[in-house]
């Protein structure tokens, strides 16, 4: 009887321990969590992060749900426990977050992976402007059909209250009367 308590003390003192290295082994040199796009994904899978996600986002943009996209996504990394600053609030400042982290501009969308985030073109469409929004790829309508897209952003309310909704991610398209914007690149963490 002895043997088997210690047997199971040991065991469970390696489980803790190989509980601790992997999570020390996920932090890169600035103690950042890595991104994990498979993360990213399940966690916005769920309807009710979903929600809890985009009311945050709402709140802090003093409670407007217009142009809130980029507070959709800083608050999205920041449940994945990536550090991005609360006062991230527009598109140049998660760009010039997101590349100083390391992160690279990709423009092949055929090679989306799920919890890709996206950036569209300008308001004129061109792809070297500021991007007019940000959302994440969450995976295609119809595998090998690069038109249609699940995705996951602030917009709910041009897509009947919701926030995982299809768009047409490759030409500029209307939702609820208002124009979107064509994808133009996505952020890689390389």
């Amino acid at each position: 009887m002895k043997k088997l308590r210690n047997f199971l003390i040991l065991f469970v003192i390696i489980v803790i321990a190989i509980n601790i290295y992997q999570s020390i082994q996920k932090k890169d040199v600035d103690g950042e969590t890595l991104y994990s796009n498979a993360d990213v994904y399940n966690f916005l899978d769920d309807k009710w992060n979903r929600t809890n996600v985009n009311a945050t986002a709402t709140k802090l943009n003093n409670g407007s749900s217009a142009n809130t996209c980029v507070y959709f996504i800083a608050e999205v990394l920041r449940k994945n426990n990536f550090n991005v600053p609360n006062e991230t609030n527009n598109i140049s400042q998660i760009l010039t977050f997101l590349k100083a982290k390391g992160w690279e501009k990709q423009s092949n969308y055929e090679e989306l992976k799920l919890g890709d985030i996206c950036f569209t073109t300008d308001g004129d469409g061109d792809k070297n402007g500021v991007p007019t929004h940000t959302y994440i790829f969450m995976k295609w309508v119809e595998e090998g059909n690069y038109d249609y897209a699940y995705i996951c952003d602030n917009q709910a309310k041009d897509y009947k209250g919701k926030v995982y909704h299809i768009r047409n991610i490759k030409v500029v398209d209307k939702a609820n009367g208002y124009s979107k914007d064509a994808f133009a690149f996505y952020m890689k963490k390389i």
